[in-house]
């Protein structure tokens, strides 16, 4: 089963945060980035990977196209963990981290779809675990900025069946109205998205201590700075979550060993695909960290991780991105109900994208 066709299929999505009309990043956040990798095969199989886009939109579609297409035209699609590590050498002239990792994680995903469609089995039972199975999410809630909205979107996320909240809010002040408005019992974390020195850190993981925080997220930059991850975790007694911008296995080995987090978040469309979150996961359970998947995506990205969480014997949480898009690729499958999500059960990832959607909203 040869790899026939290749193609990048990049989508840009409008979407409504409830948040204030200021911009929040760089340059705003007006819509969703998407980079679909489409993958044939030459039998006929079809595979829909998601590699990420988020700002980055023009330079990872050009890499599934130009340097990754080139590279696996007639290659065995049945030969995923062979194709990761040569693709992962060829190309690490131009980096082992960011755009190149996104657009080789794109491509993974989608030869592990086709994977369980020649199977004929979703990806979770492939990978030894249970599409019959129920997870719980946490509302992952928008960079708001503003208390009133951070007690809305928090209000609205239990009312909703949510039992986990993160917010990426940075001070006291947010946080605080999250914790009254939560209640005691509701675990609530704080993803900060690397704004702090070290030092800075560390007083701000003990002024939000008070808050009882399930964990603390990325609080330091640059965010491969293990040593002081791990010093900040230990003088503070603050759980530590991180990884989202970390690329390969090596990058979470050298995290672990250095004792960095009480979390690993690998993020499937950045950290190199299926074959590389798997690696992780392994690394992750063999040291008695949890694995908190990161994924706030909509697309072929978020079924990989339900599919992922699914094969875990311990699945953690997975991450609910608390935005409303103008449309979904897979109906109500993005929604959790009654605070968790099911996990598709049909072959590979379970279900294909919505071809009506990808046609309104495709770019380039």
């Amino acid at each position: 089963m040869k790899i026939a066709h290749v193609e990048a299929v990049p989508l840009r999505m409008p979407f409504n945060h409830g948040g204030a009309t200021r911009d929040v990043t760089a340059g705003g956040w007006p819509a969703l980035d998407f980079c679909l990798v489409k993958v044939t095969t030459d039998t006929g199989i079809t595979g829909w990977g998601d590699a990420f886009a988020y700002h980055c939109r023009e330079a990872v579609a050009a890499a599934v196209e130009h340097m990754v297409k080139p590279a696996v035209l007639g290659e065995d699609a049945r030969d995923i963990a062979g194709l990761s590590h040569r693709l992962q050498q060829k190309f690490h002239l131009f980096g082992r981290y960011g755009i190149t990792l996104f657009a080789l994680s794109g491509l993974d995903i989608a030869l592990w779809d086709i994977a369980g469609k020649a199977a004929g089995m979703p990806l979770a039972r492939l990978l030894g675990g249970s599409a019959d199975r129920s997870l719980p999410a946490y509302s992952s809630l928008f960079i708001l900025r503003d208390k009133e909205a951070v007690v809305r979107d928090v209000k609205r996320s239990l009312e909703e069946g949510y039992r986990y909240i993160k917010l990426h809010e940075i001070a006291e002040e947010e946080v605080g109205a999250a914790r009254d408005a939560a209640g005691d019992d509701i675990p609530i974390m704080v993803d900060v998205n690397c704004p702090w020195t070290p030092e800075q850190a560390a007083r701000m993981a003990l002024a939000l201590d008070k808050f009882d925080l399930h964990w603390l997220e990325e609080p330091i930059f640059p965010p491969e700075d293990f040593a002081s991850l791990a010093r900040i975790r230990g003088e503070t007694g603050v759980p530590i979550a991180a990884g989202e911008n970390w690329c390969t296995s090596f990058q979470f080995a050298q995290a672990i060993a250095a004792g960095a987090i009480d979390y690993a978040q690998p993020s499937v469309t950045k950290v190199g695909g299926i074959t590389e979150f798997r690696k992780v996961a392994a690394l992750s359970e063999a040291a008695g960290v949890q694995v908190m998947p990161h994924s706030p995506y909509f697309g072929p990205g978020f079924l990989a991780t339900l599919q992922l969480a699914a094969a875990m014997p311990n699945p953690g949480l997975v991450e609910r991105f608390y935005i409303d898009p103008a449309a979904s690729l897979y109906g109500e499958w993005i929604n959790p109900v009654n605070g968790a999500f099911q996990v598709p059960d049909g072959p590979g990832l379970g279900l294909d994208p919505d071809p009506a959607v990808i046609k309104e909203y495709r770019v380039g």
